[in-house]
């Protein structure tokens, strides 16, 4: 099982962390389940293949297998906005401003 805990965390030390999702982020909830799985006592429970299969999974997301083989050609989203609006809009920052927002026009 140490071989999988190593691969593991080769592979999300390439995983990016995204500061502007905080409590949010994938990157995040990836290493806090790597340590509930793999630091457990239920070790012994998780099957090799399924492990395999997650890593493989992760290993091709985080090395942009799926987004080299299929470019995109286009710069806009289903929304409109272009992938740094989309990232801005999926903000905490962001989203607290808009609850904020929500908050006020309900106490009027």
């Amino acid at each position: 099982m140490s071989q999988h805990y190593k691969n593991f965390l080769s592979l999300l030390e390439r995983w990016p962390l995204d500061k502007s999702k905080v409590g949010r982020d994938l990157g995040q909830y990836l290493r806090d389940q790597l340590k509930a799985v793999l630091g457990s006592s239920n070790i012994i429970a998780v099957k090799d293949e399924r492990l395999n299969g997650q890593f493989r999974a992760l290993e091709n997301i985080v090395n942009d297998v799926h987004a080299k083989k299929y470019p995109r050609t286009l710069s806009s989203t289903a929304t409109g906005l272009s992938g740094e609006q989309c990232r801005e809009v999926l903000s905490t920052e962001f989203l607290q401003l808009l609850q904020n927002k929500q908050s006020s026009k309900k106490e009027e």
